[in-house]
């Protein structure tokens, strides 16, 4: 008697993946089941390969694919080499990103452009490569996006940013409208100030500006914050983890907000 075949394990594509709010999300995928393809740029290979060996460890498929989300030919790369090593694709968390901080009189074209190019730009090619492979496969999928608090408001010292991510959850909007009629349903995660390394780096820029210790404003978040913290990775992975899954295949178009009550829709 032939013993009854295990369910494919789903895939997900996450970028970013090498440290922060991405590797929280890897782990959580890998612990929900999911085989995953995970990118992050050719210098962060190493930290890249770190996750790959944790993701391992839980018995799970997964393969490192230095990406650079600005390029086109390497995020089409990304997905089709994901497909060749694991076989399909379910899901796309387009988390790569970049937050500097530059007062509107300071900030050059470079920088617009730069923050443009991977917070925009990279989602953009992200959900499109990764809906194609989706049609194609015709069972649907999952389009997420990292966004932010700031793509619902703007703040001082952060208009690039802040409009890049008002951006981002434009583009999810038109994704979630197009895709919808192929099974394809398009969510962005919204979170407040998360400890990260990322973090650390604003922190230490605003509080320079400032003239504050180093540190006074992360502090300054957390009492603010009605829990009385500021977010950690694993907070925003569990959101992730919800979008990814059966349980939100009629949640779609939307900004999903991760905030502790500081901020309310």
């Amino acid at each position: 008697m032939t013993s009854p075949t295990a369910p494919t394990p789903r895939v997900a594509i996450v970028t970013g993946a090498a440290q922060g709010i991405g590797r929280a999300i890897s782990l959580r995928l890998a612990s929900e089941g999911f085989s995953l393809g995970i990118a992050d740029l050719s210098s962060s290979i190493d930290k890249l390969q770190d996750v790959v060996r944790e993701v391992e460890q839980m018995g799970v498929r997964c393969v490192a694919i230095p990406t650079d989300v600005s390029k086109e030919k390497d995020v089409y790369e990304l997905v089709a080499q994901t497909v060749t090593a694991l076989g399909r694709l379910d899901v796309m968390v387009a988390n790569a990103g970049i937050a500097p901080v530059a007062s509107f009189l300071e900030m050059t074209p470079e920088l617009l452009d730069t923050i443009y190019s991977v917070n925009v730009r990279g989602v953009f090619l992200c959900y499109q490569a990764a809906a194609k492979q989706m049609i194609k496969q015709g069972k649907g999928g999952r389009l997420i996006a990292a966004c932010s608090t700031s793509g619902l408001r703007t703040g001082p010292n952060v208009s690039g940013y802040c409009s890049s991510k008002f951006a981002v959850r434009a583009l999810n909007q038109g994704a979630a409208l197009e895709f919808g009629k192929y099974g394809i349903t398009a969510n962005v995660y919204c979170p407040t100030v998360v400890e990260t390394d990322m973090w650390k780096n604003i922190d230490e820029h605003i509080t320079n500006m400032q003239g504050i210790e180093a540190g006074t404003y992360t502090q300054k978040r957390r009492d603010l914050n009605p829990m009385r913290r500021n977010a950690t990775p694993e907070d925003i992975a569990g959101m992730v983890a919800f979008l990814a899954s059966k349980d939100a295949s009629f949640v779609s178009g939307q900004a999903m907000q991760v905030t502790g009550a500081d901020w309310l829709s």
